[in-house]
């Protein structure tokens, strides 16, 4: 007798990285670039996004801001906060150490509220800051 092997998250207690394995980092992208469905990363249709950011030793405060994508509409849009009058953004202050000898003063973690929406998207600069995301039900 075969057994049923789920290919998706389903429902999550545990935070699973959305970029692959534990400890993978998300591609931070420009927005020109977000163009079709295939651009992102999924959800899986889970609840919640939690996104790290960590300061690539840049001389500023950086950040990156949250993009979705919905199925249903066919288009990338930036998200808003809960509030919806502000743009989803996760901004890492300069940590003015190098990445190898911050501690975790260094990070910023938010978690967002995606129901909803299908796939994410983290715009920025690639060379100043390294993200890790993951998704969660509750």
């Amino acid at each position: 007798m075969s057994v049923h092997k789920y290919n998706n998250f389903g429902r999550t207690r545990q935070l699973k990285n959305i970029a692959g394995s534990h400890e993978a980092e998300a591609d931070v992208v420009l927005v020109a670039t977000l163009n079709d469905s295939a651009d992102g990363y999924s959800t899986e249709s889970q609840r919640f996004l939690h996104v790290l950011v960590i300061d690539k030793h840049n001389s500023t405060n950086l950040g990156v801001t949250i993009y979705g994508y919905a199925h249903a509409f066919g288009k990338w849009f930036p998200l808003n906060q809960l509030n919806g009058s502000t743009a989803a953004e996760v901004t890492v202050a300069d940590s003015s150490t190098a990445e190898g000898s911050q501690t975790a003063n260094h990070r910023e973690m938010v978690t967002f509220e995606i129901a909803g929406i299908d796939r994410v998207a983290f715009v920025g600069t690639t060379a100043d800051v390294r993200v890790l995301a993951a998704c969660s039900t509750f």
